[in-house]
């Protein structure tokens, strides 16, 4: 796991490693280039988002990724299985949204659309962006991971 903060200041890249099943890992690597609070106004029609909670806060994370495996990569087994996790160890997926993350303006405008059920070619850097619904806590860290243990490390 490492900190977004300390991701974000040093610009390090992160490589990833999501088992896929016993013999097959995919591999990918991301930069984390901004994390902010969203603010509904900033979404069109922000009422056709599906189970947002009305204490929860969504946060939009900049990102890069290159995919270092060899053959083009769905973006739903890798990019969105990135999880946050808290000083306190609670672990929030990616929010998962059609409107949202798909058919909004926001969607294209913020690069949520791009990780959204797409695909990524190999070596070739693509920009995007993941929204995280989380507790209204400003006082929080985060520390980025993956689902089912996979592993993020600095490179």
């Amino acid at each position: 796991m490492v900190p977004i903060k300390e991701a974000i200041n040093s610009g390090a890249w992160l490589q990833c490693e999501k088992r896929s099943n016993l013999f097959e890992a995919n591999q990918f690597r991301i930069k984390i280039n901004s994390f902010r609070k969203l603010n509904l106004s900033e979404i069109d029609e922000p009422e056709k988002i599906d189970n947002l909670e009305n204490s929860a806060v969504l946060w939009l994370m900049n990102i890069e990724v290159v995919n270092l495996n060899k053959e083009p990569t769905r973006t739903r087994g890798n990019v969105y299985a990135l999880i946050l996790i808290d000083n306190d160890g609670f672990s929030f997926p990616v929010f998962d949204d059609s409107h949202l993350n798909l058919s909004s303006d926001f969607a294209k405008t913020s690069g949520l659309k791009r990780f959204y059920g797409g695909t990524i070619l190999p070596k070739i850097k693509t920009l995007g962006s993941l929204v995280f619904q989380l507790p209204d806590d400003d006082d929080a860290e985060y520390f980025i991971s993956l689902e089912d243990n996979g592993i993020v490390q600095e490179v």
